[in-house]
């Protein structure tokens, strides 16, 4: 209970903190008062929120728009479109997903409590820390990530499968987690059929088909609304594709995302906001691949993985590089990378690593809330 009771305290705080400097500092963009002029809580509103807003006020009017999940959109219609119960809500969801980290932690590390509290104690205090305090959809995203986990380790493979289909319309890449749900019966099926177990191997595909199904309905739901409104009666290019993927073409055509896209010499700050990610992410991955870190190599341990592998090679090489901390926040692996590392072998804390922490919470607040660089 003690970590829910800290999170709650630091999410609460962090908004006089916002407020402050948000007054101290111009506003390089105004862009919030366009939406929100007067508001108490406009620290909060900031990039992506803005059309969240504009959505929830006037539906995917904009084509534009349907780069941005149904998800935050329908919780807002239920409240009302109140930015005050959105923002509680989130705090409840990270009060909730600290104390499941906690315990997702300790089931893939062997009960080890000094890794898993320091894992949810990261996650408090991660340093995507704006965006779990603002109106983005990372809190209720990882929120149901971690709640279709802890279903998964309490073996209700299908209710997880739903809740992960749920998180694809807060961000597209909750498909990921397909491969954390399949790997298991794809491992489990190999094995039957090196033993020559053919009736048996035909059970597991039988058993693995619902979720797959409910996997591609969610999928096909997220294909289908954009393609309804655009695709019916003015065929545009990304329509005549195979699959008629708006979200895809519209980060192309309108954001610049493509292979290697961020790696241009106008882009250096950039790339040196995000490499510091990548680069923390991707030693971790190495020590794990190696087989140097708490979270074990076994078939658990790689399908719990595999999402964040996915997630790293596509912030790696065709997302917007400076978003990699803010990608890697919402999975649980980046807090189990924070944790091994933060502690050196002779037991002095990793530098490297807190200052990581501090530079992203303190100046990753600064910049984001004045309209400058990382979200």
């Amino acid at each position: 209970m003690k970590l829910i009771y800290i999170s709650l305290l630091t999410s609460i705080l962090w908004h006089p903190i916002c407020y402050l400097i948000d007054q101290m500092i111009e506003d390089y963009d105004k862009s919030t008062e366009l939406v929100i002029d007067s508001h108490f809580l406009k620290h909060a509103i900031r990039w992506d929120s803005l059309f969240y807003i504009e959505i929830m006020e006037n539906d995917y009017r904009y084509f534009k728009n349907h780069a941005f999940g149904y998800g935050i959109v329908l919780l807002g219609k239920v409240f009302s479109n109140s930015l005050i119960y959105l923002l509680i809500l989130q705090k409840i969801c990270n009060a909730i997903s600290t104390q499941l980290i906690y315990k997702i932690s300790m089931h893939y590390s062997n009960n080890n409590q000094k890794f898993s509290q320091l894992s949810a104690l990261l996650f408090i205090f991660t340093p995507a820390s704006v965006f779990f305090n603002s109106l983005y959809t990372e809190s209720f995203f990882a929120f149901l990530v971690l709640v279709a986990i802890y279903l998964q380790i309490k073996q209700k493979t299908y209710q997880s499968s739903i809740v992960f289909a749920l998180s694809i319309h807060l961000r597209s890449n909750g498909m990921f987690f397909i491969v954390y749900s399949g790997y298991p019966y794809l491992v489990k099926a190999i094995i039957q059929l090196k033993d020559k177990k053919f009736k048996q191997v035909i059970a597991t595909i039988i058993e693995a088909i619902p979720i797959a199904l409910i996997y591609l309905l969610s999928i096909g739901i997220m294909l289908y609304l954009p393609y309804k409104n655009y695709c019916q009666q003015n065929e545009m290019e990304w329509c005549k594709s195979i699959i008629p993927y708006a979200y895809g073409y519209i980060q192309k055509n309108f954001w610049d995302v493509s292979f290697l896209s961020s790696y241009k010499i106008r882009k250096l700050f950039f790339i040196y906001w995000g490499i510091q990610g990548i680069l923390i992410q991707g030693f971790w991955l190495y020590k794990w691949m190696t087989k140097s870190c708490t979270i074990k190599n076994n078939i658990q341990g790689i399908s719990i993985i595999l999402p964040t592998i996915i997630l790293f090679i596509i912030t790696t090489f065709i997302a917007h590089i400076n978003c990699s901390t803010r990608f890697f926040s919402t999975q649980i692996p980046f807090y189990w990378c924070l944790a091994d590392l933060f502690y050196k072998k002779n037991g002095k804390i990793n530098k490297w690593v807190l200052f990581y922490i501090l530079e992203f919470n303190l100046g990753g607040l600064i910049l984001f809330t004045n309209y400058l660089l990382w979200a």
